[in-house]
């Protein structure tokens, strides 16, 4: 791993970072103990009633696990030497790593790196938006199907054995070895229950875990509703995690690139967006196609205006308005499907947004997100109603009690004001979920700011290219 980011500085693809590379090291250490490294054998072997209890509480600490074969003995002899239970299976579990710090100092290239090359069959790397989905989505079908198989009375069972959650890492431990989470954070009390469960079996079963993250675990769900109930699996973190913090205040995504397709107005906006959707996709501005893009649970997302070569499909791009997507009862599930079908994305008529109006900003969060995970190239212009708005960190403005702007202010009591607004019946100022926006405000401009230069769009249409 070490040596991969050193070849790199090498090339002249990244610069020398004495931060980036003491995380290098702890991956390449990492690396190291992962080889040949598989957590099959914690499922050849009966469970013991105490290690069931120790899963169950989540103590189960980093190292060596072992479960013991029941043994009998057989005849009356005195003399006759009991038959010796065969010794149990051993396997040495890593402590995975944990790496937090600011915005753009290079977390995610590090540990998707790091996933490239480690010598590990099974592995899986999410980011966390995805991740918490598809648990979401494990879980709601066993409950399904528990509900069709044995009725309403299956469903308050309270054996662990029957336990969803328990399940769906058991599913995935015995899948995944190495777990790498992108992005983790915290927002909201089911969130948080469910992952004190789910990543007790994870744990406990060997799968060992990379994650990154802007918090360290002591901050996850800070100020979150009965956040005394993931106290325990913040310790359950550090125990089975190395956290390490990235030490760097430089943001490598602004410093390396330039927005060329960040647009104040919509009028800059068309020359160019007519320019490569002729020229770049092969097909017509004036005719755009509308359908109905598949996004799941029988659900779809109405596009109206999406655009393909008819003799070459290689490339696919759609406009979509600011409104449609971030002020409707849109989400993580279909901002995925979008990001998945298509390679150009324009997002037009977009709105400077506050910590007041969260759920807004939450959602063009969440899409900017997705977008980045499946490297779409991305357009963006702002609303004719605004003020000039220069560049992308200027989307996101603090509002202060008196509804003056003050991106200086930082304090989020201050900024909304306890006895100002509030979100069934709890203080907005006092919501983990909206405390978590000053932090995803800073990582989404950051992003935007990449997916909007020209080196981004250079590397991601050559390579798009190559695949075709």
């Amino acid at each position: 791993m070490l040596q991969v980011l050193r070849e790199q500085v090498a090339l002249g693809n990244i610069r020398s970072d004495k931060a980036q590379e003491r995380v290098a090291k702890r991956l390449s250490r990492l690396q190291q103990a992962l080889i040949d490294y598989d957590n099959d054998i914690l499922f050849q072997s009966p469970v013991t009633s105490k290690e069931e209890n120790e899963e169950k509480e989540g103590s189960e600490a980093s190292g060596t696990v072992g479960s013991m074969l029941n043994a009998s003995t057989t005849g009356n002899d005195e003399n006759q030497e009991p038959p010796q239970p065969p010794p149990p299976p051993r396997l040495k579990i890593p402590r995975g790593l944990y790496i937090h710090g600011p915005v753009g100092t290079g977390k995610s290239m590090l540990m998707d790196t790091f996933y490239d090359h480690v010598p590990v069959q099974k592995k899986a790397r999410y980011h966390f938006h995805s991740f918490l989905a598809q648990v979401h989505q494990e879980i709601h079908q066993l409950k399904q199907q528990d509900l069709k198989e044995h009725g309403r009375n299956f469903a308050v069972d309270t054996s662990i054995e029957n336990n969803p959650i328990h399940r769906v890492g058991l599913q995935l431990s015995q899948s995944t070895s190495l777990l790498c989470l992108d992005e983790f954070q915290v927002t909201d009390i089911a969130d948080a229950v469910i992952l004190s469960q789910l990543f007790g079996v994870l744990f406990h079963k060997g799968t060992v875990v990379v994650a990154t993250s802007n918090r360290p675990p002591q901050d996850l769900y800070e100020g979150g509703l009965n956040r005394s109930y993931f106290l325990p699996f913040i310790d359950l973190l550090e125990r089975h995690c190395i956290v390490h913090a990235i030490q760097s205040d430089v943001d490598y995504r602004r410093a390396l690139a330039s927005c060329s397709y960040f647009f104040g107005s919509a009028k800059a906006l068309e020359t160019v967006l007519e320019e490569v959707i002729e020229n770049v996709v092969g097909a017509d501005l004036d005719h755009p196609k509308e359908f109905n893009l598949p996004v799941g649970f029988q659900r779809t997302f109405w596009i109206d205006r999406s655009y393909e070569s008819p003799s070459s499909p290689t490339l696919k791009a759609c406009r979509l308005d600011f409104v449609q997507v971030c002020d409707s009862d849109v989400g993580a599930q279909d901002y995925r499907a979008i990001a998945q079908h298509f390679d150009i994305v324009c997002l037009e008529d977009v709105q400077a947004m506050n910590l007041q109006g969260h759920n807004r900003a939450r959602r063009f969060i969440t899409l900017i997100d997705e977008l980045y995970e499946a490297k779409c190239c991305l357009f963006l212009s702002t609303s004719r109603s605004e003020d000039m708005i220069a560049s992308p960190m200027e989307l996101f403005r603090v509002v202060t009690k008196d509804g003056n702007a003050d991106d200086s202010e930082s304090d989020l009591e201050t900024i909304l004001g306890i006895d100002v607004s509030s979100q069934g019946g709890t203080a907005v100022g006092a919501l983990a979920s909206v405390r978590e926006l000053e932090f995803a405000f800073e990582r989404a401009s950051s992003r935007i700011v990449e997916m909007c230069s020209r080196s981004w769009w250079d590397k991601r249409l050559s390579l798009e290219k190559k695949t075709t």
